[in-house]
């Protein structure tokens, strides 16, 4: 998998697909020597209302969270502009163990060529104004809100012998009981997250498993956490390891993903890339309401 190229390779976002990711970065002076720059972490944006729009944002090629961050958006028209809207963007990095991004929430009401001006500031008076170029699709290519959750049937504690076979992570999670299929079957809600904690390139998927697993005891018995492996093959030899069948039924090409899954099987939030857990939260109360 391809990584989602960060501003000089150490933001928030690792990926995994052969495909080439949509992310877009800029940069200008700030006061007092100091550089800020602003990346769009999200390899897909469509079409609908509110859409989660993460930022990055590094000073001196390192990533900073203490930036106060606005986003306006607008529609391309050749050479002009459009504006459509405007949001606040507070940093998310909850239970990230210093990873997160800032996290905007926009309109997007047609498909096509979109970009968003960041408005950047740091308590140390850096400062920048990044203009970010960006496409909107009228459908998504990675499983989006509304619709089925493709039955996959990831391997779990019953299918191996050994479970570090289906998890990377040392130690391995508990989150190997059920596959997605055997949720949607069961008519359980589901919590999914798709992530490589040995093969991550940004070091954002082990801390993601983390944040996850922080939310578990809260709802045990009405919510299944799954976690899904990104590779198989990987032991004994790394080096021969392949996607997981799992990663193509979704068409993943970035990682890692969270999907909260409905008691019929439908997709009620998605989320790409290191994601809080209190943006986590907030979604899963919304849908046990």
């Amino acid at each position: 998998m391809k990584a989602i190229a960060a501003v000089a390779g150490v933001l928030l976002l690792a990926a995994c697909g052969s495909l080439p990711a949509t992310t877009s970065s800029a940069s200008s002076p700030s006061p007092g020597s100091s550089t800020l720059q602003a990346v769009v972490v999200a390899s897909e944006l469509v079409v609908g209302k509110q859409q989660r729009v993460p930022i990055g944002i590094t000073d001196h090629n390192t990533p900073v969270s203490d930036a106060t961050v606005h986003v306006r958006s607008f529609v391309l028209n050749g050479s002009t502009g459009t504006f459509k809207g405007e949001s606040d963007a507070p940093f998310k990095g909850e239970g990230l163990q210093g990873a997160g991004s800032y996290v905007a929430h926009l309109d997007f009401d047609k498909a096509g060529d979109w970009g968003v001006e960041v408005t950047a500031s740091r308590p140390n008076g850096a400062r920048t104004t990044a203009r970010l170029p960006m496409n909107v699709l009228t459908l998504p290519v990675v499983p989006g809100v509304g619709q089925p959750a493709p039955l996959t049937h990831n391997p779990t504690v019953k299918d191996v012998a050994d479970v570090e076979t289906i998890d990377s992570g040392r130690p391995p999670d508990d989150m190997h009981q059920l596959s997605i299929a055997d949720a949607i079957q069961q008519h359980r809600t589901a919590l999914v997250v798709f992530a490589t904690p040995a093969f991550c390139t940004s070091n954002t998927c082990g801390p993601q498993i983390k944040a996850v697993q922080t939310l578990e005891p809260a709802y045990r018995g009405r919510l299944a956490f799954i976690h899904v492996e990104i590779y198989r093959d990987y032991k004994p030899d790394p080096s021969k390891r392949q996607l997981a069948q799992a990663v193509v039924d979704w068409r993943l090409q970035t990682e890692p993903w969270v999907f909260l899954i409905d008691s019929k099987g439908v997709i009620q939030s998605r989320f790409e890339g290191a994601t809080a857990s209190d943006e986590l939260r907030a979604a899963i109360d919304q849908l046990l309401h």
